[in-house]
């Protein structure tokens, strides 16, 4: 996969855009993003970093992060059996410092050891591929879980941004669609994945954000006849959103931009229903919760309020060619994000 001849920061500056190849250096740090200069332990600290994957098949739909706020790092394994409709979860918090995102994704790794568990992110983009691999012990709520999944981008574009909320200040993720192999273990239950039916989609991030952070996002995907489809839609803290947003959707390797959007959290008959629009028709999407997921920290240097469910779409998106696509029953995961820090 080719790659960005210039790093995300050049000369002290962010290189504010949307690009269709991964950058050649993630280098947020070499960036003076606050009115008064500070020494790069201070922006680091305020830097916040992680990578995360989701995988599915019709049946299972898997989340695994490595997430770190500098005041706060998680690992997190989160799959949700659609059949038996039961969630497996391992979440463990971790000292900032236990790892670090990597500065490019061309020939990197991402990873965790500790206390029984490991997580690994091997990323060989130069190669078109990401290696994701874990393995969780047994918790008093969640059996051991592992696995070991190739995700095959060559041939699939990613999005890749770099987002303005301040004159020099931002957030840049990588974010993609592909399909993958690879198998995953729930206890003594084995599932493997095929290209022809199982997908991954990614963020490989990081931000300076504001002392308040918030975002809502959703994201799923499916094989329609063969063909992969999926999309990523998230309203966040851009200055310019009519420029600077990571709306799109997948149309088997193929990226089309999507508008700025908004999201607004509704119940209809008692189903909680996220509704996603935009101003122009082309974004109608309703998220429909059917696991609901929450973490609260209170605390005296932070406060978080994260809701992460899976559930289920309906509605439609229309690409840049005028054609709608239909996105009722794909299944996916949504966050709705606070964090004061």
């Amino acid at each position: 996969m080719r790659a960005q001849k210039q790093g995300l920061v050049t000369r002290g500056r962010f290189n504010f855009g949307r690009y269709d190849a991964p950058f050649a250096l993630i280098n947020p740090l070499d960036a003076q993003p606050f009115a008064l200069p500070v020494p790069s332990v201070v922006r680091d600290l305020r830097l916040k970093e992680w990578q995360a994957f989701q995988f599915a098949n019709e049946r299972y739909y898997t989340n695994i992060a490595l997430f770190n706020t500098k005041a706060l790092a998680l690992v997190q394994v989160k799959v949700f059996d659609r059949q038996e409709r039961k969630k497996y979860l391992f979440e463990k918090r971790v000292p900032p410092w236990s790892f670090r995102a990597p500065s490019q994704l061309l020939d990197s790794a991402m990873r965790y050891d500790g206390d029984g568990c490991h997580v690994m992110f091997e990323n060989r983009l130069a190669n078109g591929y990401i290696d994701i691999e874990f393995d969780t012990p047994v918790t008093s709520d969640c059996p051991a879980l592992s696995g070991r999944v190739r995700a095959l981008y060559e041939g699939h574009t990613p999005l890749v941004v770099a987002i303005p909320f301040g004159e020099n200040r931002g957030m840049y993720s990588h974010k993609g669609l592909a399909p993958i192999e690879g198998e995953l273990s729930i206890g003594s239950q084995r599932i493997t994945y095929s290209p022809q039916d199982s997908y991954v989609t990614m963020d490989d991030h990081r931000g300076y954000y504001d002392y308040v952070m918030r975002w809502d996002w959703l994201t799923s995907g499916r094989f329609d006849n063969g063909t992969l489809f999926g999309f990523n839609l998230t309203h966040n803290a851009s200055i310019d959103p009519s420029r600077f947003n990571e709306n799109a959707l997948w149309i088997d390797g193929i990226i089309h931009e999507l508008p700025p959007i908004e999201f607004t959290h509704t119940f209809r008959d008692k189903q909680e229903v996220w509704e996603i629009r935009d101003a122009s028709g082309r974004v109608e999407v309703d998220f429909e919760v059917e696991v609901p997921g929450r973490v609260d920290i209170n605390a005296l240097v932070m406060h978080s309020k994260y809701r992460g469910p899976f559930g289920s779409c309906r509605g439609h998106l229309v690409d840049e060619n005028g054609r709608a696509h239909r996105v009722d029953g794909m299944f996916g995961m949504a966050e709705q994000f606070y964090l004061r820090v």
